[in-house]
């Protein structure tokens, strides 16, 4: 396997943040993005932010050019919504309540 040159390597935590969620990893896109906010930036990351800030900026939402602004975009884009949780719950326990009630009468 050929290894790049270190200047061809960037040292951006946030870019690896948000290659992380373009490959669809987000546990690791949050870590690195909270990596960033907790203070470890890397040294091409206010470089990056202005880059990956008119990436990630919407219709009528505009992320600010900041290191932490586009961590904290990255961690709200990556955040797992609870509805589908609340479904499977709703399931097993309609299931659960069935198999009782079978059991119970037969």
């Amino acid at each position: 396997m050929a290894k790049g040159n270190k200047q061809d390597q960037s040292r951006s935590v946030l870019k690896l943040s948000y290659e992380a969620y373009q490959r669809g990893d987000s546990v690791q896109a949050r870590q690195l993005a909270k990596a960033v906010l907790a203070g470890k930036v890397g040294k091409d990351d206010e470089k990056v932010a202005v880059e990956l800030a008119k990436t990630l900026s919407a219709d009528g939402h505009v992320v600010m050019e900041i290191p932490a602004a586009v961590a904290a975009e990255l961690i709200s884009r990556t955040v797992t919504p609870p509805k589908p949780y609340l479904f499977v719950a709703a399931v097993a326990a309609a299931f659960l309540g069935l198999v009782i009630l079978a059991v119970w009468r037969y």
